[in-house]
């Protein structure tokens, strides 16, 4: 028995973080049942000794969300996500909870984040972009702090608030097949799990109505303008009959790289977008794009870490999306306004 237990080893002992474990000394009512009694019983067996530290945890009155966002270097903010971050923001109407920014390129920038400087300072995080072992997954857990990750995870075990991404672009590859057809150029970033899930719901689109899956070309690792400038210039001669994009801001710069090499969307190719960024629907022509409900995803993001911080138990969720169809992706007559169309 160890009658010098601290509060973080009561934490790491039981699972939860060292602010549920405050609560619960405390004998905050909003705890559950459950967890209360798991957290009694492990104090009871390890001997643990409630001390000033415990106590102040409780004391704190505003509790900090951190939003942790790593980029590649080089790589610009995206709108996207600025729209998302900015909809967290809004949808938090409690005056006790602050919504911190931060974003990061290289892991040796960490040991300046305040997830490393002030780790005591933050009660939750909400990450963006996540990694492979990634290194705030492996301090968030050192420090018993509660985290959801937007976008779907490497690993199961941990919660995740994402698109509906395999549904997303199966619903969109099969409106292109039906619609335009079956020769797609699908133009994609990294080989994250939101990716690959949407790489997936494109080729069940084409195995279900029995297209040719040859006549599908991935161009994997395209992220920045100039990148797309290459790919634009590669099908010049060999034109798809649809780019599928994922991602309108990418989109937005093909469709101008194909009208400077004299090829007319959607007249000679058709363009499909993914994101519907507000600028989407006054682009000329006008994106056909697969639209994030911005709001709700923020909302879950939200509503799932406060309940976290405060020893709620939560599960994954992903969003449903839906498709519009605008002037990018079909022929329009004389005098036809450009109105869009949800599928």
């Amino acid at each position: 028995m160890k009658k010098n237990i601290t509060i973080k080893e009561v934490a790491k002992l039981s699972g939860y973080s060292t602010q549920t474990i405050s609560r619960v000394i405390n004998k905050d009512l909003k705890v559950k049942a459950e967890t209360r009694e798991k957290i009694l019983r492990i104090i009871e067996e390890c001997g643990y000794k409630p001390n000033f530290y415990a106590k102040s945890l409780v004391s704190k009155k505003n509790k900090n969300i951190l939003i942790l966002l790593k980029r590649k270097s080089g790589h610009k903010a995206t709108i996207w996500t600025s729209t998302l971050v900015n909809e967290i923001i809004l949808k938090n109407t409690r005056s006790d909870i602050s919504i911190l920014v931060e974003q990061y390129y290289k892991d040796e920038e960490l040991e300046k984040s305040l997830l490393s400087k002030a780790s005591t300072f933050i009660d939750g995080a909400i990450i963006f972009y996540e990694e492979k072992d990634d290194e705030r997954i492996k301090l968030l857990e050192k420090n018993n702090i509660p985290f959801i990750i937007f976008g779907k995870s490497y690993d199961k075990k941990n919660i995740y608030v994402a698109n509906d991404d395999f549904n997303s672009c199966y619903k969109a590859t099969k409106y292109i097949i039906e619609n335009i057809g079956e020769k797609i150029v699908f133009i994609t970033g990294e080989s994250l799990p939101m990716n690959e899930q949407r790489i997936e719901g494109i080729i069940k689109a084409y195995t279900e109505v029995n297209s040719d899956i040859q006549e599908l070309k991935i161009e994997r690792f395209i992220n920045t303008s100039s990148e797309i400038k290459e790919i634009a210039k590669k099908y010049i001669y060999n034109l798809p009959e649809c780019f599928f994009v994922n991602g309108d801001e990418k989109a937005i710069v093909l469709i101008r790289e194909l009208f400077n090499n004299g090829i007319k969307v959607p007249n000679d190719v058709a363009v499909m977008g993914f994101d519907n960024l507000p600028v989407s629907e006054y682009t000329i022509p006008s994106l056909s794009t697969i639209s994030l409900n911005y709001k709700k995803l923020a909302e879950s993001l939200l509503k799932k870490i406060i309940s976290l911080m405060e020893g709620g138990n939560e599960v994954t969720e992903e969003v449903e999306s839906k498709l519009i169809i605008r002037e990018s992706t079909k022929k329009l007559k004389k005098n036809q306004g450009g109105k869009d169309e949800e599928i």
